[in-house]
């Protein structure tokens, strides 16, 4: 038997290069400036070329937004704009080139800029983008003090303040806190699209980009940028290495127009983070200057008073967002939570070759209840069920409630469909008479069973088959059944309608 060689992914040949270049340009180190010149600006050449490549590919991709389109066109001239500064710096003479090099990189990172500010987020109220918008002015704000810290304040120390001093010395941060800003707003926001991922590792370049540029600054302003050009250009070529798998990665996902938020990823601790670095900023400058009176003890003061003001926020939102995905009467995820935990459930068994279940539940006679017992002891049967799921379905199902009476379990990584049969055998057995006031309720319910082969089924259709299986079990009552889906139901279905 021919055993094929496992082929690599575009990003893995990619990370094997950006290795390759920096493991060359440390070794150059040793060999003297003209051989470690000449690696670093080629190694930027080919990341250039690679990412200039990939994000044309990324703006011809069929099934995005015209906006995503348009996105992609931006990042391309902005890698082209990478390409052509190293060529022009080993065909011209380095120091009469020098100004000229400062001009392409600001214009690399406005059109970085304009890349992100084209990328489709996901939609909000006017709340919503105001509070997003808030978030990214605490990163501007933080960012604008390191470089005041770093380039700005050093340079205008040692001239004469005047507007044309403070003119020459912005114009490179400004252009980085421009980009700042409108990356901590996308990032707030979320993307417009299923696979958020591209916008991600675009932010996370243009992140790197921008510590790089303070670190630029800050060696330039204290005369140490000989000493240091290394680090230097680690910095920048970990950049142009991330925006290249960002335009690979697009390429590689899937183009499904549905709305994700970054909500559940590290976005919301940006600014968490940047009130951070402004507090560590701040004892810096103060340790800096020798004197724990008056402004050690302010500082010190300023950043505990901080910490704990964020610590409490952060336990404030991370109850808010609980509530947005808990049901309030039994205390189960919401419908909300359940699409978007059934969708990733999905997703992550598409890359890992495994199964995705779901079960969906709707109580049998509870109509009955409502109506001779009333709405109160209707809720109490609601929440003894709920227990029963909470009790009885293991880590990491989770169990749903949809509305009403109407139950789900998301069952993620399942072996198979046995493992979801088993769960649904499980309910069935532990369901019998509770206590309702002074009535005994039988407490039954229909279940019905799908579950989706590895990248077989979106939410909604494997939603749909668990909701025609659970018709099926209807037959059955008032006992408590279940039963999983098959492909005649579907069939008894359409030709029923």
């Amino acid at each position: 038997m021919r055993i094929r060689p496992a082929r690599l992914s575009p990003r893995a040949m990619l990370g094997m290069l950006y290795a390759a270049i920096v493991g060359l340009s440390m070794a150059a180190l040793s060999n003297g400036v003209g051989s470690y010149s000449l690696i670093t600006e080629a190694g930027r050449i080919t990341l250039g070329v690679v990412g200039l490549v990939a994000s044309i590919r990324a703006a011809r991709t069929p099934g995005l937004s015209r906006r995503s389109h348009a996105a992609w066109r931006a990042v391309a001239v902005s890698f082209a704009v990478l390409t052509g500064t190293p060529i022009a710096l080993l065909l011209f003479d380095h120091q009469r080139f020098t100004t000229a090099d400062d001009v392409t990189h600001v214009v690399f990172v406005l059109t970085l800029l304009v890349a992100v500010q084209l990328f489709p987020l996901a939609p909000q109220d006017r709340r919503g983008r105001l509070k997003a918008g808030l978030d990214a002015g605490i990163v501007l704000v933080s960012g604008a003090m390191l470089l005041w810290q770093t380039a700005i304040g050093p340079e205008v120390s040692r001239h004469e303040l005047s507007p044309s001093v403070i003119l020459e010395v912005a114009v490179y941060p400004l252009a980085d806190l421009a980009l700042l800003y409108s990356v901590a707003r996308a990032l707030m926001r979320g993307a417009h699209t299923s696979e958020p991922q591209p916008l991600r590792l675009l932010a996370a370049g243009a992140l790197v980009l921008f510590v790089g540029d303070a670190f630029h600054s800050y060696l330039h302003h204290s005369g140490q940028a000989a000493a240091h050009s290394y680090w230097q250009f680690l910095f920048w070529i970990t950049a142009d290495a991330v925006l290249a798998s960002a335009a690979l990665q697009q390429c590689a996902a899937p183009t499904r127009q549905a709305v994700r938020s970054l909500s559940f990823s590290a976005a919301p601790m940006l600014p968490f983070a940047a009130v951070a670095i402004a507090n560590v900023l701040l004892l810096a400058t103060a340790a800096h200057d020798g004197s724990l009176f008056p402004w050690g003890g302010v500082s010190l003061g300023v950043a505990a008073i901080s910490a704990l003001v964020l610590s409490r926020q952060a336990i404030v939102q991370r109850e808010s967002d609980e509530r947005a995905l808990t049901d309030a009467l039994t205390g189960l995820a919401n419908r909300a939570r359940f699409r978007v935990t059934s969708t990733r459930a999905l997703e992550r068994a598409a890359r890992t070759g495994r199964s995705c279940g779901v079960l969906v539940a709707d109580l049998n006679g509870f109509k009955e209840v409502n109506d001779t017992l009333g709405h109160f002891a209707g809720d109490q049967v609601l929440q003894a069920f709920a227990e029963v799921l909470r009790s009885h379905v293991k880590m990491p199902g989770l169990p749903c409630r949809l509305g009403g009476d109407e139950f789900a379990v998301v069952l993620p990584d399942l072996d198979g469909p046995r493992q979801a049969h088993q769960v649904a055998e499980t309910i069935t057995s532990a369901l019998g008479p509770v206590a309702v006031g002074a009535a005994v309720v039988d407490l039954a319910a229909s279940i019905g069973v799908a579950v989706s082969a590895p990248g077989e089924l979106t939410h909604d259709q494997l939603v749909h088959r668990a909701d025609v299986a659970m018709y099926q079990s209807k037959s059955h009552r008032p006992q408590t059944t279940w039963t999983s889906w098959q492909e005649s139901y579907d069939n008894d279905s359409q030709a029923a309608a």
